[in-house]
């Protein structure tokens, strides 16, 4: 196979795969204007990549098909509390690894995320 046909191959692979990847729902304020929300839900999309590398192996789980990411209450999500509230955060989430603006990113998404439906769970 020459290497432009690869190229094209991959290309299409990576655009398939990306545009079937699953995309979080958020609830934002009401007042928050329209290009406000825009922003807030590119800043919780990028929270939800990053959850979803550093985090979801330990808190998220999976119901049949549906996955299944934990409510955290705002006393959770406070700075870096969140960090230090667990005892396995500590080894598994060093400031190596997830810098203080990775983890407010996840945070954020954490805050915004459509609740579950406390009937499904």
């Amino acid at each position: 196979m020459s290497p432009w046909i690869r190229i094209i191959v991959f290309t299409a692979m990576l655009t398939v795969a990306c545009s079937v990847q699953k995309k979080a729902n958020y609830v934002l304020p009401e007042a928050m204007l329209p290009h406000v929300k825009i922003e807030y839900a590119k800043t919780c999309n990028k929270g939800y990549a990053l959850y979803n590398i550093a985090c979801a192996k330990c808190h998220t789980t999976n119901k049949g098909r549906r996955e299944v990411i934990p409510d955290f209450s705002p006393e959770q999500l406070r700075g870096y509390a969140l960090r230090i509230a667990n005892a396995q955060h500590e080894t598994n989430m060093p400031d190596s690894l997830v810098s203080e603006e990775e983890l407010g990113l996840i945070m954020v998404f954490l805050t915004y995320k459509k609740k579950q439906n406390k009937l499904n769970q």
